[in-house]
């Protein structure tokens, strides 16, 4: 790894990371490979033509079988040089998160509150979609074990200190939970994988993202209304879907109406780029 050249600012970051989408729609393009820009980073497209302005990541999701196949072709030959495929399963570098974060190893990052596991940099994020149950109470239920295994996997990756730990014994305990759980995180991000998938998105009516779907339920869709269509982001455009509307007034109501200023959260990080390696 180079030395530390410069610190990115926020502009310099997001610059980055849409150069990283770039390579991956050209990649997927040429590999015939669906994706779709979601969460808020598809918002972002929407309201916004590009970044939301506090923003500071990029979201893409694939349908289950296409983010296998990503992974088969780029976990131990990168996309680019530079862009290397990271998860929890055997690969050129392995984190702790059940979903694949492509880096640019030409950066470091560094997140407020998380531990680091792996090289880390300036990355985007990829995310499966996997079939989801018919009806909204099978829906809920489902998601509620999805949740439970991400929090899990979170609380691994999150600085214990005594500030964040009502008491000197809870400190402790969190801190030997934290010990023992880490010795098993590959597990437990395989174990939220495997139960995502586990309704064939093929035969599935209605689809998501469970591995690490945040809104649980309301991020289900109709399979039928995942026909691919564009969304222009940064001057660029990058696939999306047809159904994004009602999928971002489920997600977050009003989705055209800007939050209060104390809801407009980034992530804290910090990145660098580096010197390249003698």
């Amino acid at each position: 790894m180079g030395n530390i050249k410069k610190t990115l600012s926020l502009q310099e970051i997001k610059k980055i990371e849409l150069s990283i989408l770039i390579e991956f729609d050209k990649f997927c393009k040429e590999n015939n490979l669906q994706y779709f820009l979601c969460g808020g980073t598809l918002l972002g497209a929407v309201r916004h033509n590009g970044f939301i302005p506090w923003d500071d990541d990029i979201d893409v999701c694939m349908p289950r079988q296409d983010y296998e196949k990503f992974f088969a072709l780029t976990a131990f030959n990168p996309i680019r040089k530079n862009l290397i495929t990271s998860t929890y399963k055997k690969c050129l570098n392995c984190i702790s998160y059940p979903f694949i974060k492509l880096i640019d190893i030409n950066t470091l990052l560094t997140e407020k509150g998380k531990i680091q596991k792996g090289r880390s940099g300036v990355f985007i994020d990829i995310l499966p979609i996997d079939g989801t149950p018919d009806t909204i109470g099978k829906q809920k239920a489902f998601y509620k074990k999805a949740t439970q295994l991400r929090k899990k996997i979170v609380f691994v990756n999150t600085i214990i200190t005594r500030s964040n730990s009502k008491s000197i014994a809870t400190f402790v305990y969190k801190k030997l939970k934290q010990f023992f759980q880490l010795l098993f995180i590959k597990k437990l991000c395989k174990e939220l994988d495997c139960y995502s998938k586990q309704i064939d998105f093929e035969k599935a009516e209605n689809v998501g993202i469970v591995l690490w779907g945040l809104y649980n339920e309301s991020e289900v869709i109709p399979k039928s209304q995942m026909t691919t269509t564009t969304a222009q982001f940064e001057g660029f455009l990058f696939n999306s879907f047809e159904y994004q509307k009602s999928y971002l007034k489920n997600l977050y109501g009003d989705y055209m109406k800007l939050p209060p200023e104390n809801k407009r959260i980034s992530h804290q990080i910090t990145a660098y780029l580096l010197s390249e390696e003698e």
